[in-house]
This record gives C-alpha cells, sequence and structure tokens, in this order.
C-alpha cells in the first residue's frame, strides 16, 4: 500500500450522496407529516359532526320518551273523539290524528290554539302526517291549563298568522 501525499483530500461525494438522502428524507417526512395534519384535521371535523348528530338524535329521542310518557299516562286527559283527539297530560298538549290525507302540494297542515282569557286563534305548529296518515303533534306554545280550543287547518307551506281555510279539526278543551 502506498502513503498518500500529505495535500491529498479525501472524496467528497460520499458527503454530498448523504446530504441529498437526509435532504430527500427532510421533503418526504415534511410532505407526509402535511398529509397527515389534514386528514387529522378532516377526522376532527367529522368526530365533531357525529358528536352533533348525536347529541341532536339524544334530544330528539327524549323528546319523543316524553311525548310517549304523556301519551300513556293514566292522568292524561283526551278530548275529541274517533281518529282525531287532543290530549293534555303534565301540562302540555298534544294533537293525535289518525288517517289523515296528504295536504295537497304547497301546503301543510297548521294547529291552531285559542287561549282561554283572548278571542282570536293564535297559530302554533305546521306538520304533515306520516305515510299511514298518522300525527302526533306536541303544541310546545300552548299551556294545557289556559288554552280552550285547538284547531287544524290545511295552509300554505310555512304557515299563515290566521286560519285561511276551512277547520279540519276543531277540538274543545272545556
Amino acid at each position: 500500500m502506498r502513503p498518500r501525499p500529505p495535500y491529498a483530500r479525501p472524496p467528497v461525494w460520499p458527503a454530498y450522496l448523504v446530504a441529498a438522502v437526509c435532504f430527500a428524507l427532510a421533503i418526504a417526512t415534511t410532505l407526509n407529516s402535511l398529509a397527515l395534519t389534514s386528514q387529522l384535521r378532516q377526522l376532527q371535523s367529522d368526530v365533531s359532526r357525529s358528536d352533533d348528530r348525536v347529541m341532536m338524535y339524544a334530544r330528539a329521542l327524549a323528546i319523543a320518551r316524553t311525548t310517549l310518557a304523556d301519551l300513556q299516562s293514566p292522568q292524561a286527559q283526551r278530548f275529541g273523539s274517533g281518529d282525531d283527539q287532543v290530549i293534555a297530560s303534565n301540562g302540555r298538549l298534544y294533537l293525535l290524528m289518525r288517517n289523515l290525507a296528504m295536504p295537497p302540494r304547497g301546503r301543510v297542515y297548521q294547529a291552531w290554539t285559542l287561549r282561554r282569557d283572548t278571542t282570536s286563534m293564535t297559530p302554533s305548529v305546521t306538520f304533515i302526517p306520516d305515510p299511514h296518515g298518522v300525527a302526533v303533534v306536541a303544541l310546545a306554545d300552548a299551556d294545557a291549563a289556559r288554552t280552550r280550543d285547538v284547531a287544524v287547518s290545511t295552509e300554505p307551506e310555512g304557515g299563515s298568522r290566521a286560519p285561511t281555510s276551512r277547520l279540519v279539526l276543531n277540538v274543545s278543551l272545556l
């Protein structure tokens, strides 16, 4: 083996090769990190939307349970007869209608309440029956103790301020 002259330098290309590989790895891991961060944000957004849906379903289930308990309560008072009834239970009012035809296109059913101390009907919720012609509607804006009459008419979508058609139902709670 020949000795090297003292002025000879070692080759530098291996260092450049290592630097290039390190640079390529840095770029690849940065791009991968950005992609993973984007996926994480998307998943967090999906989880948030799912949480909102779960809360919405939980509220709907709680309302349905309350409605069911009120409708089955032995203390519930039933007004009306046959397929159409107004049910007062625990201070709340419910409208139960069966064999209800679908309203014409562009129209809905609207409930109306008449308080004991007034002479004009107050608009309440709008609704359509299910495919079997059944509608169970909570009249959330009505107080059972202060309501004298409950009525239903067909109205334009979005409802009306006063009945614009003949009443389909008119039940006295007295």
